[in-house]
């Protein structure tokens, strides 16, 4: 991974009022906002950095420790933001298969009736699905961001063409482990703690984004799409990918309306791309996703 210099403080801003950012070792300062932490070199940019570190304060330390990053200065930050919160804890929502995490291949799955048409499903999921068609869109960037990177699949991807990326994800763990899968390729990685309702980055700063799986698990879908944007450059594209389409609306058109509604401009959809996750020899999960490409 290239030096970076903290380059990534001219394009994160504060999620709250959207000002610049000074950026220490252990803190992001907004004037207007007060002070975010900084842990490992992650800056976590959330709307109240003291209820997301009284909630997920033991797995922000394990992650940490994970990490071999578990000094006492870091742990100290994570400390003085939790203190006095009586939030309810909670663990990372980190949703991957073991081999997901690993990079390993799948387990191939027990041989039996539906061999022959698992394998073939298998084979046009690699060849037409949602990663597949993703792959496709990208084109070199200087800037990119992946909103939800989860354990960084797409992130190396994304790696191979952009200048800079920044992956984010509410799970801190999530995004050391993205930032390193992507950090093995040229580009300038960094990571950032973020919600997707408030994206934390400068306004016209984006020359691509991505969100995968992601845009169904929001409370406010509309909220991500008028901040993403907000955020993308003038010709930037925003690369959306979901199995649940209806957003909870009951109709498969709801994203497509939604992203209207943001004003965007609908370049490309496809539908019912198959994604399979084969999470052992005995578990297969087929889900028919949608795909839209945005543009400004």
């Amino acid at each position: 991974m290239k030096s970076q210099s903290q380059w990534w403080a001219s394009v994160l801003r504060c999620p709250r009022c959207g000002g610049a950012l000074e950026m220490g070792q252990h803190l992001a300062r907004c004037g207007a906002c007060g002070p975010y932490p900084v842990l490992g070199d992650v800056p976590v940019l959330v709307a109240d950095p003291a209820a997301y570190c009284a909630t997920f304060h033991d797995a922000i330390l394990a992650a940490l420790a994970e990490q071999g990053l578990a000094d006492r200065e870091v742990v100290a930050v994570v400390e003085a933001f939790a203190e006095g919160r009586a939030e309810p804890a909670q663990a990372f929502g980190d949703d991957w298969t073991s081999h997901e995490a690993s990079g390993d291949e799948a387990p191939v799955p027990v041989k039996g009736a539906a061999t022959r048409a698992l394998a073939k499903l298998l084979r046009v999921a690699r060849e037409e699905g949602p990663a597949s068609w993703l792959a496709g869109r990208m084109r070199p960037v200087d800037l990119a961001l992946e909103v939800g990177c989860g354990v960084g699949e797409r992130s190396e991807v994304l790696a191979q063409h952009a200048q800079r990326l920044l992956v984010g994800d509410l799970s801190l763990r999530a995004v050391f482990r993205a930032r390193a899968r992507a950090a093995r390729h040229d580009a300038e990685v960094a990571g950032v703690v973020m919600n997707a309702e408030a994206l934390p980055v400068k306004r016209g700063a984006l020359d691509l984004l991505v969100a995968e799986h992601v845009v169904d698990l929001l409370d406010e879908p509309f909220d991500f799409l008028t901040q993403a944007r907000q955020a993308l450059s003038r010709k930037g594209e925003l690369l959306v990918t979901t199995p649940e389409p209806s957003l909870g609306f009951g109709e498969d058109a709801a994203l497509e309306r939604l992203a209207v509604r943001a004003k965007f401009k609908v370049k490309e959809r496809r539908d019912g791309l198959p994604w399979l996750r084969v999470n052992s020899a005995r578990f297969v999960e087929c889900y028919l996703v949608q795909a839209i490409a945005l543009g400004r």
